[in-house]
């Protein structure tokens, strides 16, 4: 498996890791709450990794496999990131509302950048 390889592997498996972490520092050893809200995450990761995952086999470059990582790797830090922020400080209104909504938000996210990866890949690779 080359680098980026594994960093496509490493975009897909942080999401749900750190929801699941998240699902535990806010609502404790509820299995039923963990497993739907690891789940959830798993799918919408599942999309963004096959993805990149077919973009990198035809990226023939280093800065062409980049631009094809860019659907796994941004949403994927940015959504990490949200939910491990959420576990420190729940939402004030509905604290778990972002558990439901994030994944919906990470696929909207995965969908926008494939385009502008599709977009740039074609003129990084013809480089």
């Amino acid at each position: 498996m080359t680098q980026y390889g594994k960093l496509n592997l490493l975009g897909m498996v942080a999401v749900p890791v750190a929801a699941g972490i998240a699902s535990l520092a806010s609502f404790g050893l509820n299995s039923t709450s963990f497993i739907t809200i690891v789940l959830m995450n798993c799918i919408a990761v599942l999309i963004a990794g096959l993805i990149s995952g077919l973009m990198l086999r035809k990226a023939n470059n280093g800065p062409a496999a980049w631009v094809a990582l860019m659907p796994i790797l941004i949403p994927s830090v940015w959504i990490s990131v949200w939910f491990l922020f959420r576990a420190v400080v729940p939402a004030a209104v509905a604290p778990g509302a972002e558990y439901i909504a994030a994944p919906q938000y990470h696929v909207m996210a995965v969908l926008l950048l494939t385009v502008v990866a599709f977009v740039l890949g074609f003129f990084v690779r013809s480089k």
